[in-house]
């Protein structure tokens, strides 16, 4: 029978069992703190990113706005470019 059982079955436990008892509870404890205070970093990252999202958002629709020409080239071209980019993707597979 191992020490383990020994000590569940008679209920007693020796002072190196307790310390390991007790460094395992802290390092618990520790591993706890830290991913709280990484997950709240996430989240504030992730809500300062939906906010600049939204400002970007904003700013496009109102640029659209006063510009409706002006935005409709640049669409145009930039789907063009992309369009010729996969063109050219796609051929090179082949």
């Amino acid at each position: 029978m191992g020490n383990f059982a020994k000590e569940q079955q008679t209920g007693k436990s020796n002072p190196m069992s307790q310390s390991f008892k007790i460094s395992a509870q802290e390092s618990e404890q520790s591993l706890e703190r830290i991913s709280h205070g990484v997950g709240e970093r996430v989240g504030a990252m992730a809500t300062n990113f939906a906010e600049k999202t939204s400002e970007y958002i904003q700013s496009g629709r109102e640029y659209v706005k006063e510009s409706p020409v002006k935005s409709v080239a640049i669409a145009a071209a930039a789907g063009a470019v992309a369009g010729s980019l996969l063109t050219m993707a796609m051929r090179r597979k082949h």
